[in-house]
């Protein structure tokens, strides 16, 4: 078969006391001699246990830890009325979890010989282990939908489910399981908690945070994390984990906002915002009737103002929490306003209609713009002089370009969401900005195909605006629109050539249009923008330190990833280091080389190109043959698609002597990468060593002419090549 093998058992896990809790202990009371109260006493703080330990009992637990030592560690102790078990995780953790049974009799407990208590705790590890298969996905190791079920039910754990559904980019059956084995090792690298598999690449994790916006940001870290890895669509949909529901509801809630993210474009979120706090959203219309009235009185009309007046100070969607205040008489208010008003031709030429304890909306028929705004500044200084608090006013005028009657609604409250980057009282006209925040509201919610129709039609009001096409290129190319994002920054620019974020963003994508020149020309001269000190971004480095590799400018690499981390300090992301060792390992310094990529293993252990790398490099100085063909083999078997696993085991082959093997290894790699001239070049060197010289002269020639090949790729194919020139005329001589 070509499937990997399943993964192997692990034995009893840390987490196995908090998810597995109520299986395994309901399999203990069969173990068990006697009857007795069991738990799980967890060592680390943080995490929720099930089992409310007395105080008493506590102490007892947290000095028996503070002396335990290796040769103790997996010893059943009693303390006084108490059995311990420690149940030691395989892979060693920090953080253990440890079995304790209670309200035993102490003169039955102290019966128990201590050879007996020993075979009880195997027999106990036994039996979880069993249990333990049932709640655990073969393939990956991670815990199933069972085991997600059990916790979704836990009282103690509820804060956010994220549901992950990482798509590979793969047109094999194979590669699309290597690609999820992949994406496995990769989240517990960004996820302390416990994942879970459920099939068909979807994942989940339960997170102990709860604010909104928290959530947002982790999503989004998410998302850009994967799909940095190649990944052809990453989905994410998280949702608070209320005491009513059941699991079953949770998951089913999820699913539709997954549903919704594979909507909004190929790299996208959903929360549950978007089910059950549609009306609380900052653009919602109000009640239907409210509408319907209103449509009414501005039907016939040529031109009106609209105004929304709220004493909701700092909306936060992101937590769905305001700080808001008793909505004054506002009728009073604005007959007064309108008696002493130049603005106005009549005290009743208004209608006001009230939203909620603290939002109004006025209608001003036959107003102009100017006599709209001029309105809304006497009224917010009426308001702030009766309640001596300033509310905020947004309003709209109709007609403006684009926008029907009914959008007029929506557009006040983009306005007062506009409102909310100025102080308290702030009277904002919806405008081109006011598109500008909406869209990036959208944005960040993930809905990246709102955000754009929010900023087209900012631009139609202000078509040369740098924000707004800003903001549309980078939604552009949140859903692959690379083309129609680069000619959005390519405007950008036109205007204000030093325009740093217009730089940055336009060589991303131009990196991602296969244009790499393009791409280092508008990353370096974004380095050399003044704004660069400030909001310089680790992506940047990155993205140039990947181009510089893949162009050999190895040097130039090496010092761009230095300044990042004089500029910012060591940062703590696997594919730095792995950059790192790469540019170190082309620019001939293999010591430094070796210790980057061990960095690298350490944050992110499967990740299949430091393991070759490294390989390699051990290899070529002598640090342990057998380990570094070893760590080549296990490159290949995790990531078997990627054609320089291959070679850098055939250049490690070829180091060690064993070029028929190497020879084989450049085959399989040029089926995956036919024109690779650096295993072309390979390739005539073996041939040249192995005596084959027709065949190594050919593969010179090819690497000479190719329009591709490098300076020092050339240089060593005539070098080659003359070499070969030599050994002839010799042979011929003698």
């Amino acid at each position: 078969m070509f499937f990997n093998d399943p993964v192997c058992d692990q034995g009893f896990q840390t987490d196995d006391g908090l998810i597995l809790a109520q299986p395994l202990l309901l399999e203990l009371k069969e173990i068990l001699p006697v009857p007795a109260s069991t738990g799980f006493w967890l060592h680390d703080p943080t995490c929720p246990s099930e089992h409310a330990f007395s105080s008493e009992q506590l102490e007892k637990l947290h000095s028996w830890q503070a002396g335990v030592n290796e040769e103790t560690a997996k010893s059943p102790v009693l303390l006084e009325d108490m059995l311990v078990i420690p149940l030691i995780t395989a892979q060693e953790q920090e953080e253990g979890a440890t079995l304790v049974i209670y309200d035993v009799d102490p003169a039955v407990l102290r019966k128990m010989a201590t050879e007996w208590l020993a075979e009880l705790r195997e027999k106990i590890l036994q039996r979880f282990c069993r249990i333990r298969h049932i709640y655990i996905d073969p393939d990956t190791g991670l815990y199933n939908r069972r085991a997600l079920t059990l916790l979704l039910a836990k009282e103690s754990c509820r804060k956010t489910i994220f549901l992950i559904a990482a798509v590979p980019g793969t047109r094999t059956l194979a590669g699309g399981f290597q690609k999820i084995r992949q994406v496995n090792a990769l989240l517990r690298t960004l996820i302390e908690e416990p994942l879970f598999y459920l099939g068909q690449g979807l994942f989940a994790a339960v997170r102990r945070i709860n604010q909104r916006g928290a959530c947002l940001d982790f999503s989004h870290r998410l998302v850009s994390r994967l799909k940095r890895e190649g990944l052809r669509r990453v989905h994410v949909g998280f949702s608070s984990l209320p005491h009513e529901d059941t699991p079953q509801e949770i998951l089913h809630r999820c699913q539709r906002l997954l549903a919704e993210a594979e909507r909004r474009g190929p790299y996208s979120l959903c929360d549950e915002a978007f089910l059950v706090r549609k009306e609380q959203h900052p653009f919602a219309l109000p009640a239907a009737p409210v509408v319907r009235r209103l449509q009414k009185k501005w039907r016939g009309l040529d031109k009106f103002g609209l105004l929304l007046v709220s004493f909701t100070h700092k909306q936060n969607m992101q937590d769905g929490k305001e700080e808001a205040q008793a909505l004054p008489d506002l009728d009073l208010i604005l007959a007064k306003s309108q008696s002493s008003s130049t603005t106005c031709t009549s005290s009743t030429s208004y209608i006001s209609y009230t939203l909620n304890a603290n939002e109004q909306l006025i209608l001003l028929p036959d107003r102009s713009f100017e006599q709209t705004s001029l309105q809304a500044k006497e009224l917010a200084q009426k308001i702030s002089k009766e309640t001596e608090t300033p509310p905020s006013i947004g309003f709209c005028h109709w007609p403006t370009v684009g926008i029907p009657k009914i959008e007029c609604i929506r557009s006040c409250r983009k306005a007062i969401l506009h409102a909310g980057f100025y102080e308290k009282g702030a009277v904002v006209a919806f405008d081109a900005l006011s598109y500008n925040v909406s869209g990036d509201l959208y944005f960040d919610e993930g809905d990246y195909k709102q955000a754009i129709k929010e900023y087209k039609a900012g631009l139609q009001i202000k078509p040369d605006d740098v924000n707004l096409l800003n903001s549309l290129g980078v939604a552009l190319a949140e859903i692959n629109r690379h083309r129609e994002a680069e000619s959005c920054f390519s405007q950008v620019l036109q205007t204000e050539p030093q325009n740093y974020m217009a730089l940055i963003n336009k060589g991303m994508s131009c990196r991602l249009l296969g244009h790499p020149e393009e791409a280092i020309a508008c990353f370096e001269q974004g380095l050399r923008c003044k704004e660069h000190a400030k909001q310089a971004s680790i992506e940047l480095y990155l993205q140039l330190g990947k181009l510089y590799c893949l162009q050999e400018k190895f040097k130039q690499a090496v010092e761009l990833l230095n300044d990042w981390k004089q500029l910012k300090g060591e940062p703590s992301e696997f594919i730095f280091f792995r950059l790192f060792g790469e540019a170190l390992m082309g620019a001939g310094e293999n010591n430094e080389a070796i210790k980057a990529l061990q960095r690298s293993l350490q944050i992110y252990p499967q990740n299949a190109d430091s393991q070759s790398m490294l390989g390699l490099l051990y290899v070529l100085e002598g640090q342990g043959a057998e380990v570094g063909l070893s760590l080549c083999d296990r490159a290949i078997t995790a990531d078997g698609g990627d054609a320089h696993h291959l070679y850098r085991r055939a250049a490690a082959l070829r180091h060690l002597g064993r070029r028929h093997k190497a020879l084989e290894d450049v085959r399989e790699s040029l089926k995956v990468q036919r024109n690779n001239e650096q295993t072309l070049l390979l390739r005539a060197i073996l041939y040249e060593e192995l005596g084959s010289l027709r065949r190594a002269q050919q593969g010179f020639q090819r690497i000479v002419r190719m329009k591709k090949s490098t300076e020092n790729r050339k240089k060593e194919a005539l070098a080659g090549l003359a070499r070969i020139a030599a050994r002839t005329h010799i042979s011929s001589q003698s």
